[in-house]
C-alpha cells in the first residue's frame, strides 16, 4: 500500500460469490420450511457499502443464527457476510466444508485446546491464593506458558473455575494472575487426613490471535462485512451471556490503523419464539449504528489501563446497542410473566405484527425491572402466575379460554365443531400419509441426531440450561443432507424397476399386472425424464406433506379446549378461568396505563406503538474501569445483562463515566504525553502485538 498503511496478509480461504449465492439459495429454502415467520426488522440501517462489522445476540440458535443473518442482509442490504467461527466447528466434516466455502473466519479458542495435566495441584498457603503448588507435576513442559490456563472440575452443578497462569516460576509451582473463586479454592485443600490431595486439572495453552485479527482486518479493509456473535458461544438462555471483547478489540484496533475507513458498527438482536421447534417464528432487528469516540481509539493506542478503559466503554456501549434490539429477561419465569401480560394487555390494535410483538414485550421487561418491588406490580405478578398454572392444569392456552363462553358458544355448536375438525383432521391425515411413509427416516434420523447432540452439547456446556440452541441446527443440516440421498433412492429403485419391466426382466412376469411400472409411464417416455420428473415429484410430496402435516398440527392443538368445554367436570373451572381472565386482563391494563408515562414518553394508552425514544446513532464515550475481578459463567448463575469480560477468566464491571471535567483533561494530557513519547511507527509495530487477546 501507497498510503502508510501496514502490509495485510493475503485471505486463507477467498469467498466465492457463486458458491456463496447458491449456498444460500439452498439454506433459504430449508429456513422457509423450519420458519413459519422470519421477519426482519431496521435491515435499511445497514450500509450497502463500507466495511462494517455486524454484532449479534443472543446466540440461541448456534449455525442457524448466522444463515438467518446471511439470508437477510443478502435480500436486503445485497451484503455477503464472512462470519467468525470456531476453529474447533470448521474441523466438522460437513459444517466446516460449508462454512470455508462461504467465507466464514475461523477462531481458535484456548478452552478447544485444553488437556488434562498430569498430577495435582494445591494451595500452599490461603494467605497468598494466587501461588499454586503441584505434586507430580512439571509445570516447565511446553503445554504450560505464561498467558495460558489452569481450569478446575466442576463441583456438582456450579461452574468450572478457570485462571490465568501468570509467571511459571518451577517444574511444581507457578503464580495465577488472580485467585480462584472461592468455589474452587475449596477444590485445593493440601491435605487430607495427613495426605496429600489437591485437585485435578486441566491446562489450556495462550492462543496467538494475529492470524485471525489479520484476516479480518483484511475483510474489513476490503469493505466487506463482517459478523460476530460476542457471547462467544451459542445457548438457551433468556438474556445475553457476559460479552468477549473481540468485537471491541477489532473495532478499535482497526480504527487505530486507519482512522478514516469508514467502519461501521450494526448491533443486531436475534428474537426467537421457540427457537428449537419446527415452524417457529423469529424476529431479526437491526438497531442504530454504534460511533466510537477518538478518545476511545487514541486511548487504546496507549495501551494499558488506558486501553483497558477503551476496550471496556466500547463493550458496554455495543451491550445497550444490543438490549435495544433484544428481549433480555433475567429467567424464563419473567420472560412467561411479560408473555402473558402482553396477551392479556387490551388495545386498540387486537393483532400485532411480529415485530410489534418483540418491541412491546422489551418495553414490558424495561418497565417491570424498575417497578418490579412495586406492590401493585407484584400482586399483579402472582395473580399472572396463578393463571398461568390454571391454564397448565387444563391443557389449553391463553387465547382457546374463550371457549368457555356458553352464553355464546352452547355445548351443542361445540360439538358439532369437534366433529368437523376431527373429519378435517382425517382427510389431512390422509393427505399427509403418503409423505411420511416416504419420508420417515429423515424425520425420525434427524430428530434422533439432534437429541444426540443435544445431550452431548448440554454435559460439555457450563452455561446452557437444556442445550435447545443446537436443536434446530442439526434437525436442518441431517434434513439437508439426508432428504437429497433419499429422493436420489427411491428415483433409483423406481428408474431400475421400470427398465426391468419394459425388458421383461426377472420378476416381472411373476408379480401382478398392477405392480408392472410400464403400464403407468409410456414406452415412448424416455428413463431421463422419468427420474427428473420423479425426483421433482418427491421434492413436491415432501412440501405437500410438510404443509398438510403443519395444517393437522394446528388442529390437534384447537381439539384440547373443546374437549374440555364439553367435560362437565371441567366445564365449570372453563367458565370460571375465563371470567378470572377478563378481571385480570382489567388490572394488566390498568397498571401498565398508570406506570407507562412515567417509563416512556411517547406511551400511547389507546394503541401500541413503535418505541421512538432511541436516537439515531449510539456514540461511545471513554469511561474509566473498575480492577477485574475473578468469575465465571455457570449453568446455575443467572447471567445478568451485562457485559462479560476482557479475557476468558476476567469480568468486566458496570462502567463509570468519567464525568469531572479534571478527569478527562488528566486522561487527554495522558494520551498527549504518551503519543509524542512513542511515536506512531512504534504504535504500528506494538499493535501485532495486541493482537494475541484470548477472548473473542
Amino acid at each position: 500500500m501507497g498510503d502508510g498503511r501496514p502490509r495485510l496478509p493475503e485471505k486463507q480461504k477467498a469467498m466465492s460469490p457463486m458458491i456463496y449465492d447458491l449456498g444460500l439459495w439452498a439454506f433459504s429454502l430449508c429456513l422457509d420450511v423450519f420458519f413459519r415467520e422470519l421477519d426482519s426488522r431496521g435491515a435499511w440501517r445497514v450500509p450497502k457499502h463500507g466495511p462494517v462489522l455486524i454484532v449479534a445476540g443472543p446466540h440461541n440458535n448456534q449455525f442457524v443464527d448466522s444463515l438467518v443473518l446471511m439470508c437477510i442482509l443478502k435480500s436486503h442490504a445485497n451484503r455477503r457476510v464472512s462470519f467468525l467461527i470456531a476453529e474447533k466447528s470448521m474441523k466438522e466434516p460437513y459444517i466446516g466444508t460449508m462454512a470455508g466455502a462461504m467465507g466464514s473466519l475461523p477462531v481458535v479458542r484456548g478452552m478447544d485446546r485444553a488437556k488434562a495435566g498430569e498430577g495435582t495441584i494445591y494451595l500452599p498457603n490461603p494467605e497468598d491464593p494466587t501461588l499454586i503448588y503441584g505434586y507430580s507435576t512439571d509445570f516447565t513442559h511446553s503445554d504450560f506458558m505464561e498467558g495460558g490456563s489452569i481450569t478446575l472440575p466442576r463441583m456438582g452443578k456450579g461452574a468450572s473455575a478457570t485462571q490465568t497462569i501468570a509467571t511459571i516460576i518451577g517444574p511444581t509451582e507457578l503464580r495465577l494472575k488472580n485467585p480462584f473463586p472461592s468455589s474452587g479454592a475449596e477444590q485445593l485443600s493440601p491435605m487430607i487426613d495427613g495426605k496429600i490431595a489437591g485437585s485435578k486439572f486441566k491446562v489450556a495453552p495462550h492462543i496467538d490471535q494475529s492470524r485471525m485479527f489479520e484476516a479480518v482486518f483484511l475483510e474489513l479493509l476490503s469493505n466487506g462485512c463482517v459478523g460476530i456473535f460476542p457471547e462467544g458461544g451459542s445457548h438457551d438462555r433468556p438474556n445475553l451471556l457476559p460479552l468477549k471483547p473481540g468485537a471491541a478489540i477489532i473495532a478499535l484496533a482497526l480504527l487505530a490503523r486507519d482512522p478514516d475507513c469508514g467502519l461501521t458498527i450494526i448491533p443486531c438482536g436475534l428474537n426467537y419464539f421457540h427457537a428449537h421447534k419446527f415452524r417457529s417464528r423469529a424476529v431479526v432487528e437491526f438497531g442504530h449504528p454504534i460511533q466510537v469516540h477518538p478518545d476511545q481509539i487514541e486511548a487504546y493506542r496507549c495501551g494499558g489501563n488506558e486501553k483497558r478503559n477503551a476496550v471496556g466503554s466500547l463493550l458496554e456501549t455495543i451491550h445497550d446497542g444490543l438490549a435495544s434490539v433484544t428481549q433480555l429477561s433475567p429467567d424464563y419465569e419473567t420472560l412467561q410473566l411479560i408473555q402473558a401480560s402482553r396477551r392479556l394487555y387490551v388495545s386498540a390494535n387486537k393483532k400485532m405484527p411480529l415485530s410489534l410483538v418483540v418491541d412491546f414485550n422489551r418495553r414490558l421487561l424495561q418497565g417491570y425491572s424498575r417497578y418490579e418491588d412495586d406492590i401493585r406490580v407484584v400482586n399483579v405478578k402472582k395473580s399472572v402466575l396463578d393463571y398461568n398454572r390454571r391454564l397448565r392444569a387444563l391443557g389449553i392456552k391463553d387465547h382457546q379460554v374463550e371457549w368457555g363462553d356458553v352464553k355464546h358458544r352452547p355445548w351443542w355448536l361445540i360439538l358439532l365443531i369437534l366433529l368437523s375438525r376431527i373429519s378435517g383432521l382425517a382427510l389431512l391425515a390422509i393427505g399427509t400419509l403418503p409423505g411420511l411413509i416416504l419420508f420417515w427416516p429423515v424425520f425420525v434420523t434427524a430428530k434422533a441426531i439432534s437429541v444426540q447432540k443435544q445431550r452431548k452439547a448440554l454435559a460439555a456446556s457450563e452455561v446452557k440450561i437444556q442445550a435447545r440452541d443446537i436443536v434446530s441446527t442439526w434437525k436442518i443440516l441431517v434434513a439437508m443432507g439426508l432428504a437429497p440421498l433419499l429422493y436420489v433412492w427411491y428415483t433409483a429403485i423406481a428408474t431400475t424397476w421400470l427398465y426391468r419391466n419394459r425388458h421383461d426382466g426377472f420378476y416381472t412376469s411373476y408379480l401382478p399386472r398392477r405392480m408392472n411400472a410400464s403400464i403407468y409411464v409410456p414406452n415412448y417416455v424416455p428413463l431421463w425424464m422419468f427420474m427428473v420428473c420423479l425426483f421433482a415429484l418427491m421434492i413436491v410430496l415432501t412440501f405437500a406433506a410438510l404443509r398438510t402435516g403443519e395444517i393437522g398440527m394446528d388442529v390437534i392443538k384447537s381439539l384440547p379446549p373443546l374437549l374440555v368445554a364439553l367435560n362437565p367436570r371441567s366445564a365449570s373451572s372453563l367458565l370460571k378461568l375465563r371470567e378470572n381472565r377478563q378481571a385480570l386482563s382489567g388490572q394488566v391494563t390498568d397498571l401498565i396505563n398508570k406506570l407507562g408515562p412515567e417509563v416512556f414518553p411517547d406511551f400511547d394508552s389507546e394503541r401500541v406503538v413503535e418505541d421512538t425514544s432511541l436516537t439515531d446513532i449510539f456514540q461511545s464515550r471513554l469511561k474509566s474501569m473498575p480492577p477485574s475481578r475473578p468469575g465465571s459463567r455457570s449453568r446455575s448463575q443467572a447471567s445478568s445483562p451485562g457485559i462479560g469480560s476482557l479475557s476468558h477468566n476476567t469480568s468486566i464491571q458496570p462502567l463509570s463515566p468519567l464525568e469531572q471535567h479534571n478527569s478527562l483533561m488528566e486522561v487527554n494530557r495522558k494520551i498527549r504525553d504518551a503519543m509524542q513519547k512513542r511515536g506512531r511507527e512504534r504504535i504500528k509495530s506494538r499493535l501485532g502485538d495486541d493482537y494475541s487477546d484470548e477472548g473473542i
